[in-house]
């Protein structure tokens, strides 16, 4: 009798934020950048001034100051976050000159800081009316756009930004930025490049150029893109927590682990070095350390239900199997819609027997993450076991069609099909565990 192999290394998803640097969202990832790039000339921050400028200095009669004194004022009271008198400022030199560039371009970055999107939208359009052929006024309508969830809007117009300034490197750069966040990382790995070939020595270039290479799992460049960020003047704690994380995916175990320790060791309170510091654990077999790390960072974070999901995969590890079960019971209580915990679910009811119950569990997890190719993969052997050869065939071929690359389907199916046709029983192993790190 010939069994089906599923041929993969481990069933189970480790899960740890990492690739995309999804440890925030793609809007709040797309908030910061825009807050570092829409500009046009001197750039506005968030941060106010350690000596705030008095109220005295709000009593000034504006309309007596000159447009060049205005604008001047103005700039400086939005470097220091006082966007309502800066917004004053430049809202009488466009009053004086409606046509005045700079303060149409300020006044929209202002409205923007302010989270006023549309209203930035609307002053970037009549500065781009005012200099139609000027490159800056369409990056920041670009980010504008971005911000606003106008995907396709913001895209279009940083290509005509750069159609009018090719070697635009803050340009470049948020057409990266925005490509990552489409999941193009092939076409944002170029214009990553191209804008560092434009400026060099931008640390936060190489940081996200990184980004999208380690979403590539080009691990290797991505990590020479960290340390060159490192080597900048990216002294953040982010940028060393990326630089652990290439350790890990090339199998360097112990420069990870001592990468993550060293920043626990500030952060003690860091409860996603924490987790990462498990898996790390977790995958050089110290199991207990992994336990004993992860219960830590759910003390400090008891709704991080990524870690109960890691702690769930290391007590199944340690054959504490209903313990197990329970974490990630735990873990769907805080996001019901989390499909790894579905996933892992379903292998142990899988391998517990329970049949039926693990084919409910894989289609949730389908549901959830219809473009998982191992799922549809292992409900695939699933639906054999529970004698549906023709369910099975289905799940395997869609896992083909959603991953082509992918091994274990076509064993699975040339098994069953050859076996089918020889008229022979063929009987499926349960799946092996799978990390998804």
């Amino acid at each position: 009798m010939r069994t089906i192999r599923p041929y993969c290394r481990r069933l189970f998803r480790l899960v740890c934020l990492g690739l995309l640097i999804v440890s925030s969202t793609a809007t709040g990832a797309a908030s910061e950048s825009l807050n570092r790039s829409f500009e046009l000339g001197d750039p506005a921050t968030n941060e106010r001034a350690d000596n705030p400028v008095s109220s005295d200095a709000f009593a000034i009669d504006l309309n007596a100051m000159s447009t060049a004194e205005l604008l001047e004022s103005g700039l400086e009271f939005a470097k220091r976050g006082f966007f309502d008198e800066a917004v004053a400022r430049f809202d009488i030199v466009i009053q004086r000159d409606p046509k005045n560039l700079s303060a149409r371009n300020n006044v929209a970055v202002c409205h923007r800081r302010r989270g006023e999107t549309e209203a930035a939208i609307e002053q970037l359009k009549k500065a781009i009316e005012i200099r139609p052929n000027q490159a800056e006024p369409y990056n920041n309508l670009a980010t504008a756009y971005l911000a606003a969830g106008r995907f396709d809007e913001a895209l279009q117009t940083s290509y005509k930004a750069l159609h009018l300034k090719p070697e635009f490197a803050a340009c470049q750069y948020n057409l990266g930025h925005l490509l990552a966040l489409r999941r193009d990382h092939v076409a944002a790995v170029m214009a990553y490049q191209e804008a560092i070939k434009s400026s060099p020595r931008n640390s936060q270039y190489h940081r996200d150029l990184g980004d999208s290479l380690r979403a590539l799992e080009r691990h290797e460049q991505a990590l020479l893109e960290y340390q060159a960020a490192i080597r900048l003047g990216d002294g953040s704690d982010d940028a060393q927590y990326r630089e652990a994380k290439c350790f890990e995916s090339m199998g360097r175990l112990e420069d990870a682990r001592k990468k993550l320790n060293d920043l626990i060791d500030i952060n003690p309170g860091n409860t996603e070095f924490l987790n990462a510091l498990a898996v790390v654990l977790w995958k050089m077999g110290h199991f207990p350390e992994s336990v004993f790390v992860l219960e830590k960072a759910l003390k400090l974070e008891p709704d991080f239900y990524r870690a109960r999901n890691n702690l769930g995969i290391v007590l199944y590890d340690l054959k504490r199997y209903d313990e197990a079960v329970n974490v990630w019971r735990q873990a769907l209580l805080l996001k019901p819609d989390y499909a790894p915990a579905h996933y892992n679910i379903a292998t142990a009811l899988f391998r517990a027997g329970l049949s039926q119950q693990a084919a409910d569990a894989f289609a949730k997890c389908i549901e959830l993450d219809p473009a998982d190719a191992l799922a549809h993969n292992n409900l695939g052997l699933v639906l054999y076991e529970m004698g549906k050869p023709d369910e099975a065939i289905q799940s395997w071929r869609a896992s083909i069609k959603l991953n082509p690359d992918l091994a274990q389907p076509y064993i699975n199916l040339g098994h069953v099909l050859h076996e089918i046709n020889s008229a022979k029983e063929v009987k499926p192993k349960s799946s092996d565990a799978r990390p998804d790190s």
